[in-house]
């Protein structure tokens, strides 16, 4: 039997692909458990260095903190119980910190409750040497659903201002 050089190529092709996507899947984190998650969040980072091996996400559900890992490709799963307020916050060395805001309220009112629903956005992290001395005023961003429907809601908000300025210290 004879064998073309471009099919031998194309599988050679397949089978590389087959292994760096194995290779990927095993650098996701995971979730703890989904099975009482209203809001599962997928998200990705990304910075100038492209390392994600030094960022730090705290996630904090109704005033209590937990650390969440990332992976090193930037991704990140979260799982957020129903009728919570949530913020998330990423911090890496050398970039600006940056937070988002949650509200789980009202994400079972689409069709298909009883299933949890899922959100799947990226994060820009921003070197603080290029912000010419400015951080974000607040949040940039939040998510949230619609209360007579349950639709996703999402607003921006890349407002800066004057960072501040350290103090000299006092003997």
């Amino acid at each position: 039997m004879k064998t073309s050089s471009t099919s031998l190529k194309f599988a050679a092709l397949c089978g590389a692909a087959l292994l760096m996507n194995a290779a990927y899947a095993g650098d996701e984190p995971r979730p703890a458990s989904n099975a009482n998650a209203a809001v599962v969040i997928t998200g990705w980072l990304q910075a100038n260095d492209l390392s994600m091996q030094d960022v730090v996400l705290h996630v904090e559900v109704d005033g209590t903190m937990r650390t969440q890992g990332v992976s090193e490709n930037g991704r990140f799963v979260v799982s957020l119980p129903a009728d919570s307020e949530v913020k998330l916050r990423f911090e890496k060395p050398g970039h600006l910190p940056k937070e988002v805001l949650v509200d789980t309220r009202h994400a079972d009112l689409l069709e298909g409750a009883g299933k949890s629903r899922r959100v799947k956005f990226a994060v820009v992290l921003e070197l603080e040497r290029h912000m010419a001395g400015y951080t974000y005023a607040g949040p940039v961003g939040s998510l949230g659903f619609d209360a007579q429907g349950g639709c996703l809601a999402v607003s921006h908000d890349r407002k800066l201002e004057d960072a501040p300025k350290q103090k000299p210290m006092v003997f």
